[in-house]
């Protein structure tokens, strides 16, 4: 795999950019009904990023794997925009190169983590399944953007510590979380199965903070006999934990 920090024009990019709109349609240009001026716009949308992004694509056998637009703010990196060749490669060979993207440019930036919204308006859940089924590095929050953040290893080894408790939940300050699955419930919305010192509880996360160097979690934490009670978790997805 070679990983490629894009300096100069590359048409390859472009016409792979071209591929994944005609196809993945990641944005609504459904009321564009013009060809023309849908291509106009997909241009202009390539142009924006290439112009306003850090770009980075891996190959393999010369060809175009996985693309990855990053803008850099303070403290992390915005995946303003990515996309695969699934025309190539599978799934996984996608996200390994994504990763491996990843790496590279957290270095190269000097930033500690990436962060990222779900943009696209097509197929939003099924986009959430592919994440969730193939990307075991990536955590969607439960914020209106839905957002990602990617941890340095496999997310079932992040830890979250403990960082604030009310009454009911203050004998559990300071003490390491791990993450075991996370899933929809329609009357409570996603709920995280955490794992304190081998004993369950379930977090319904309400509000999530990103903050320089860590991510900070607002829920209802519940066990197993039902008592209930305010956390804030930290979590820092760079951590080598």
């Amino acid at each position: 795999m070679k990983i490629t920090h894009l300096k100069d024009e590359d048409p390859r990019i472009w016409k792979e950019f071209w591929n994944f709109f005609q196809h993945s349609r990641p944005y609504d240009l459904g009321s564009i009904r013009s060809p023309h001026l849908k291509r106009k716009k997909i241009e202009s949308l390539f142009d924006f990023y290439c112009d306003q992004c850090e770009v980075y694509f891996t190959e393999v056998n010369e060809k175009i794997q996985s693309v990855i637009f990053l803008t850099p703010y303070s403290s992390w990196l915005d995946v303003t925009f990515l996309f695969g060749v699934s025309r190539d490669f599978k799934g996984s060979d996608l996200i390994r190169g994504a990763h491996a993207i990843f790496d590279t440019a957290l270095q190269d930036h000097n930033k500690n983590y990436l962060k990222s919204e779900i943009r696209r308006k097509h197929k939003v859940e099924a986009y959430i399944k592919w994440v969730e089924r193939y990307d075991k590095r990536a955590i969607i929050f439960n914020d209106p953007p839905n957002t990602v953040v990617w941890c340095k290893s496999n997310r079932m080894n992040a830890k979250f510590k403990v960082v604030g408790t009310n009454q009911s939940t203050n004998h559990l300050i300071g003490k390491e979380a791990s993450l075991t699955q996370s899933y929809q419930k329609k009357e409570h919305g996603l709920l995280r199965e955490l794992m304190i010192e081998d004993k369950k509880y379930l977090l319904d996360e309400k509000s999530v903070d990103f903050l320089p160097s860590f991510v900070l979690i607002h829920g209802l934490l519940s066990d197993d006999k039902e008592n209930v009670g305010r956390v804030a978790l930290e979590f820092t997805p760079q951590n080598e934990k």
